[in-house]
């Protein structure tokens, strides 16, 4: 009766627990920060030491969760990020944030897919997996929410002072680390079954992404990744061409970027109710395509025209995330074993940073062509996104023999795309 009431306790607290991960008081001026203290190159190597490390770390935290359990792999991750702020708060030379750049992605690393698997665990424990699609909705509504919270707050803090945008953030990453504390380890389902070695395991994971029944969820979340960063990626300098034309001083950046990605994190935030209740073939690959849909749009628009009504629609860019997280989670999950788990969506989540590495290499090369390179920049990156997004859309939908299809439909007029 004890274990259960802890177990309830996971499920009751894994929501708020995401709510104080994932408070990023930095992410409205971060950058800002960086090239306050160092020259703008080593802000952007900055930015390759994090990708690198996270490459290196992220399937091997995957294969720590499913080996050695849930619960110390989320403490790891919630221990790296306090670290990695408080070094940025200190820190004030390169070799030290680098430092605090491999504590940070070593933190997003280990959270990857262990919080997800960790969640349908706890469930499934108390015989409630049926619950999980709409419970991971809320979960990421948390998360959005406290996106917003952050953005804004963050926005504020950094007009005052820069580094107590790390400062803040130290303080709720131990509440998360103390809330992940108290939580129980899920029960393993069969304890027989344990993970194989690493490579075994990694080989035979990464062969399983793309058999039939998950290769067009491999492809989506690679090409979901790119398509959901690339207008992160540029909203900012979009932003600020869009303020020149509305004539906002420089000084006002931090805040008005805080405003916009706040606002941004709560329409993400209500959009989450509508990424549930989907379980028709037809509709839930008609949902994840329009997601997709939707990301090229809000792209080709940047690259169309620099306009202040843009800005509205880039607020609106979290939305396809907040859809169709919680319906590819609902596919995916349940059909992986306990003992591959984590380590399936590491690498789901490591193909994706890697994909769009490989489109942030090659998006400069296309803008060289254009002699406005910001425009030239845009016009390439929805040109990458068009031919990600036909990929999925060219892949067969996966059914089980038991779930409806379009072919079920009598009219005979659906076309079968299972």
């Amino acid at each position: 009766m004890k274990s259960k009431k802890i177990v309830q306790y996971n499920i009751k607290y894994y929501p708020v627990y995401l709510f104080f991960r994932n408070i990023y008081f930095w992410g409205p001026a971060f950058f800002l920060y960086f090239t306050s203290v160092l020259t703008l190159s080593q802000a952007l190597w900055l930015e390759a030491v994090y990708y690198f490390w996270v490459a290196v770390v992220e399937v091997p935290s995957g294969y720590l969760s499913d080996r050695f359990g849930r619960k110390i792999t989320l403490m790891l991750s919630s221990g790296s990020l306090s670290l990695a702020y408080l070094v940025f708060f200190f820190g004030n030379t390169f070799p030290v944030f680098a430092m605090a750049q491999i504590f940070l992605a070593t933190g997003f690393a280990f959270s990857s897919g262990a919080d997800t698997a960790f969640h349908y665990e706890s469930l499934y424990e108390i015989n409630k997996q049926g619950e999980y699609g709409w419970r991971e909705t809320k979960a990421l509504r948390f998360s959005f929410v406290a996106s917003a919270v952050g953005a804004l707050i963050g926005g504020a803090i950094a007009v005052y002072d820069l580094k107590w945008i790390y400062g803040a953030s130290f303080l709720t990453s131990l509440i998360s680390l103390l809330l992940v504390y108290r939580m129980k380890e899920p029960e393993r389902i069969d304890r027989s079954i344990k993970p194989a070695p690493i490579n075994q395991t990694v080989y035979q994971i990464f062969k399983k992404s793309w058999d039939k029944r998950f290769r067009f969820f491999t492809l989506y979340t690679v090409a979901m990744t790119v398509l959901i960063h690339l207008p992160y990626e540029f909203y900012q300098p979009y932003l600020e061409k869009a303020g020149v034309m509305l004539g906002t001083p420089p000084q006002a950046t931090p805040w008005l970027t805080g405003i916009h990605l706040a606002v941004t994190m709560l329409i993400g935030s209500w959009f989450t109710r509508f990424g549930k209740g989907y379980h028709h073939r037809c509709k839930v690959r008609m949902v994840l395509i329009s997601c997709a849909i939707f990301q090229l749009v809000i792209i080709g628009m940047m690259a169309l025209v620099t306009h202040p009504v843009i800005i509205v629609l880039l607020m609106a860019r979290t939305v396809s995330k907040a859809i169709s997280t919680p319906l590819v989670n609902a596919e995916v999950t349940p059909m992986l074993k306990q003992s591959e788990r984590s380590t399936f969506l590491s690498i789901q989540s490591l193909l994706g940073r890697l994909s769009f590495g490989v489109a942030l290499i090659l998006i400069p090369f296309g803008a060289s062509l254009f002699s406005d390179r910001f425009h030239g920049t845009l016009v390439t990156a929805f040109s990458v996104g068009i031919i990600l997004f036909m990929l999925v859309l060219t892949s067969s939908f996966p059914r089980e023999p038991s779930q409806h299809c379009c072919s079920d439909h009598r009219d005979g007029q659906s076309v079968n795309h299972c």
